[in-house]
């Protein structure tokens, strides 16, 4: 990356950022592109040369999140489900999850209380994803749209408790109560279908 790029992410960043902070004071639609480039100390024309306007820096903010979002919340491998004497431990990770948002709680606390594009593409993501990777080996009298939409809404109905309540838990035992109290009920689900197909 030479230095014009970095000066150009530099600039990206923060605008994301002040946008990101600004959020958290006010309702979005509240927010001007004034206060956003006062914020980051940035020209308020700079703004322009990188978004058309403050609607292209969310979803800027948005696509790098679902990424991150969809890798840490990509389905596990299918034997998973299909081995009942598969010792789990930690699979799904779900405490890298919850270390991510907490290293990027701003962020979060924005994004999962809000309803501008970050809760529906993850739910519609798991479910493509779980067709696609489970859904010609796994039958079960549930369909996966439901399951997979309980599952995420599982989780980020705790995330959002989690961080109103300041993470008052560490990430590790907020990985290992989701996996407890919404993964590993699924998993078992998902394994009673299979025995009572065979």
């Amino acid at each position: 990356m030479n230095s014009t790029d970095r000066r150009v992410r530099r600039t990206q960043k923060s605008l994301e950022d002040a946008l990101i902070t600004l959020a958290l004071e006010k309702d979005f639609d509240e927010i001007t592109i004034q206060e956003i480039t006062d914020r980051a100390d940035v020209g308020y024309r700079t703004f322009f040369r990188h978004y058309a306007d403050k609607d292209e820096l969310l979803n800027n903010v948005l696509s790098v999140v679902k990424l991150e979002m969809r890798e840490l919340m990509s389905p596990p491998p299918l034997q998973f489900f299909t081995d009942p004497n598969l010792q789990v431990g930690d699979l799904p990770n779900t405490r890298i999850l919850f270390k991510h948002v907490q290293e990027n709680s701003n962020l979060y606390r924005v994004l999962l209380f809000s309803d501008r594009g970050l809760v529906q593409p993850l739910k519609d993501f798991a479910v493509q994803e779980f067709k696609a990777n489970y859904g010609s080996f796994l039958e079960t009298d549930i369909p996966f749209e439901i399951i997979t939409n309980h599952m995420i809404s599982s989780i980020i109905t705790l995330l959002r408790w989690w961080l109103n309540n300041d993470m008052c838990y560490p990430p590790e035992e907020m990985g290992e109560i989701t996996f407890r109290l919404i993964i590993q009920p699924i998993r078992n689900l998902i394994l009673d279908g299979i025995k009572e197909i065979r």
